[in-house]
């Protein structure tokens, strides 16, 4: 699989590689928005994929590209930051804004939404302009800008190597292409 992804041009290499958080582990981000249709299909794929690797460190890293996308970054961020960004709140998220309508893009809308999930809503509140969030949306802008990440679902795998849908081709090969670029950074 690593040879065919290598000679099928379905990913772009990074020159030079973009940061990375981890040392030791095959590091792969995964660039979502939670108001991207094709996001909010493959996070179950996506999911279970991650669930079975051993050696890798997966990252989901909310796509900060302004107004309603910073907004979804920084309650992420702030979810993340209580503990709360587990598979349930995500899938939640998604469904509120995939299904039933939601914004989500307004503070007091986020934490009236959170809250019926169990989320402390004062708490909520407390963190989501905190200077810890502050800095994980500043990290994901500048990561996004120096993986050269334009739209989403995009994955980086070590820093080195960016595919996504258009890329990869199509929904069905992206998770695919993620797991030979996986396989390679292992021998490269």
């Amino acid at each position: 699989m690593a040879e065919e992804i290598a000679t099928g041009g379905r990913y772009v290499e990074l020159s030079p590689p973009a940061p990375r958080t981890t040392a030791g582990t095959v590091e792969v981000w995964e660039f979502f928005w939670y108001g991207d249709p094709h996001s909010y299909a493959i996070e179950p794929t996506v999911r279970r994929w991650a669930g079975r690797q051993t050696g890798v460190t997966f990252v989901r890293v909310p796509a900060p590209f302004g107004g309603p996308w910073d907004a979804h970054a920084q309650m992420h961020f702030a979810l993340e930051a209580l503990a709360h960004a587990d598979t349930g709140t995500m899938r939640a998220v998604y469904e509120a804004v995939q299904h039933d309508g939601k914004r989500l893009t307004g503070t007091e809308e986020q934490a009236d939404f959170l809250a019926r999930l169990g989320v402390d809503r004062a708490r909520y509140l407390a963190v989501l302009n905190s200077f810890g969030v502050q800095g994980q949306l500043a990290a994901a802008k500048a990561q996004a800008r120096l993986a050269g990440v334009q739209g989403v679902p995009t994955f980086l795998v070590n820093g080195k190597y960016r595919t996504d849908l258009k890329t990869a081709g199509g929904p069905e090969d992206l998770v695919r292409v993620v797991e030979g670029l996986v396989a390679m950074a292992r021998t490269r």
